[in-house]
């Protein structure tokens, strides 16, 4: 032990050199490593903070204009059928009201056409469109039912009780008589529609005369 102690003793200053020198080497290689962390972290690209995804709002699309469709023009016109001796008795049968009424089954006005509401008014010249409205919607149903040799008295019967008294005769008897062109019973079966309400009406009796009376001597 002496010996050992001797001998670092006698070696102490290059010991401490070596020492040293050791001590400078760890030194230079911790530097080295630093310097070597820092660059590779300055060259390598840094991690962006994340941004939100940008919010589209879709453009409205401009809505389409509204289609406004015309109405097809009332006609002033009545039927070939009609003479003006057919829309005067029409219209004195009628009578005018400006005003909407209580009709059996319907609220009507004007010369007997069906009002749109239990309050509407109109003029006497709307009136008298509507009756020529109704009128060729009567003819457009009389019509086709009629054999080609029908009197044009008896058009103008069916054609006022059509206006007057509305449709589905023409599913019945009076339909199948006229059909067959058999005049005598078509006379008979229009004085049949002459009630109102379930009653017999003296008005519409003598409506149906008239009617009947034109087969013979028409308007």
């Amino acid at each position: 032990m002496e010996q050992i102690l001797t001998s670092l003793i006698d070696k102490g200053p290059e010991l401490i050199i070596f020492l040293g020198m050791l001590a400078i080497c760890w030194r230079s290689l911790g530097i080295a490593h630093d310097l070597a962390k820092t660059v590779l972290t300055q060259g390598a690209p840094q991690p962006q903070p994340s941004q939100p995804a940008p919010v589209v709002v879709p453009t409205p699309k401009p809505s389409a204009p509204p289609v406004v469709t015309p109405h097809p023009p009332i006609s002033t016109q009545p039927v070939d059928v009609v003479d003006q001796g057919l829309v005067n008795f029409i219209k004195k049968e009628e009578g005018f009201s400006a005003k909407a009424y209580w009709d059996y089954k319907q609220y009507s006005i004007g010369f007997g056409t069906k009002a749109t509401s239990a309050t509407e008014v109109i003029t006497e010249a709307e009136g008298e469109a509507r009756l020529t409205v109704e009128i060729d919607k009567a003819w457009k149903l009389v019509q086709p039912i009629l054999p080609a040799d029908t009197p044009i008295g008896v058009k103008q019967a069916l054609l006022d009780l059509t206006y007057n008294a509305g449709s589905g005769w023409e599913q019945g008897s009076l339909g199948a008589a006229v059909k067959a062109g058999k005049w005598d019973t078509v006379k008979a079966d229009i004085l049949l529609y002459n009630h109102a309400g379930g009653q017999v009406n003296a008005g519409l009796t003598k409506r149906r005369e008239a009617e009947v009376s034109w087969f013979d001597n028409p308007l």
